[in-house]
């Protein structure tokens, strides 16, 4: 053991670093080639807003100042858009910062417990194990979506906080109103339960009884929503997340965020990207049309495409993902492995454009062939 291993934390020692995906650049210099699509981080392929990109190109000329702290302007637009106090917001760089606010604020090292369900987006687990807490998973439905009944035989009194992403990242599932309804219904007084709604524009077009967990806040002053820029309205690279909970426990989350945590070049492309209906609208009726065209060709091929309400699709190649995955950056596509989720067989295809989604099936027909 090195000395600094001597010295560090046991649970940061054990941790994993998170892998993102690997960047068309990286891929282009390793194989060869050019022309490479990159669908494998669930981004927006119409990219930013345009009035995002103007607000942006106008803020960097003040860089040199502060952002606004308090993320004034942004709040009250997020405040008027979702017709919520400003005071029940919440600000971070991307949902992630959120997540571990939440985790910071509650749990107590080496005494609480966080619970999610199996194939949950990573980092509830990451956070939870970086702060010394002990991470909880329940068992899936047969689609790999949250089975309400199985999180909540979970619950024990060490349980502060519950995730369930609604829809689910990677896998797409999502839950039902009433399977929502039992969940809110059924968590003990002791916890919080964090319903991630990252993908909530794309649900909302999909699936017209898509149930928003902020539609039973009233009354719940343990229920937190998380929303993000990052993927219907094309900011990812921005990193602006928001949750929604109520002032008591954006009180507490506000008194540990990092002073200027949301940059003033982001606020200001987040502000522009949230009155911009048309570029979300379009973007949400490509995500449409595009995994229908996904589940077709699914079909097609003899692959399991499972239901999803992201912009993303999950697929069982039914053979070691590792191997598909690395055929397929030989034809110049880069897309999710899932094997550290413990899907080993499964690929995670983003949405991207027609065109590139074209390539995308053309290029798994081949490998798979």
């Amino acid at each position: 053991m090195s000395e600094v291993q001597a010295i560090v934390r046991e649970n940061i020692r054990n941790l994993h670093p998170y892998q993102p995906g690997k960047p068309i650049e990286e891929v282009e210099r390793e194989i060869g080639i050019s022309g490479v699509i990159k669908i494998a981080s669930n981004e927006n392929p119409l990219g930013p807003s345009p009035k995002a990109i103007v607000a942006a190109t106008e803020a960097v000329l003040t860089g040199n100042l502060y952002p606004d702290g308090s993320a004034f302007y942004l709040r009250r637009a997020v405040s008027e858009f979702h017709d919520v106090d400003s005071e029940r917001l919440v600000f971070g760089a991307g949902c992630n910062e959120v997540i571990q606010m939440l985790i910071s604020a509650f749990c107590v090292p080496g005494q609480d417990q966080v619970l999610s369900h199996k194939y949950a987006f990573i980092s509830y687990r990451v956070q939870t194990l970086a702060h010394g807490c002990e991470f909880v998973e329940s068992d899936v439905t047969d689609v790999l979506g949250c089975d309400v009944d199985a999180l909540l035989a979970k619950v024990t009194p060490r349980t502060k906080l519950i995730f369930v992403a609604n829809p689910n990242n990677p896998t797409g599932a999502h839950l039902e109103r009433e399977d929502l309804e039992k969940l809110l219904n059924g968590v003990p007084d002791h916890a919080i339960v964090v319903i991630d709604e990252a993908y909530h524009e794309f649900a909302t077009v999909s699936y017209p009884d898509y149930p928003k967990s902020q539609d039973y806040a009233q009354d719940r002053p343990r229920l937190v929503t998380l929303r993000t820029f990052s993927k219907a309205f094309g900011l990812a690279g921005f990193r602006v997340g928001f949750g929604i909970c109520s002032t008591e426990v954006a009180g507490y989350l506000n008194r540990l965020r990092r002073p200027f945590n949301a940059n003033a070049i982001a606020q200001e492309a987040a502000r522009a990207a949230l009155g911009d209906t048309e570029h979300v609208e379009r973007s949400t009726a490509l995500v449409k049309a595009e995994i229908a065209k996904y589940r077709a060709a699914a079909s097609d091929i003899g692959v399991v495409a499972y239901p999803s309400l992201g912009n993303f699709l999950l697929l069982d190649v039914r053979r070691p993902s590792e191997e598909v995955y690395t055929a397929l950056l030989h034809q110049g596509i880069i897309v999710r492995p899932m094997a550290s989720w413990g899907l080993k067989t499964h690929l995670r295809f983003s949405v991207g454009t027609a065109e590139q989604n074209d390539k995308a099936i053309a290029a798994l027909k081949l490998v798979l062939a």
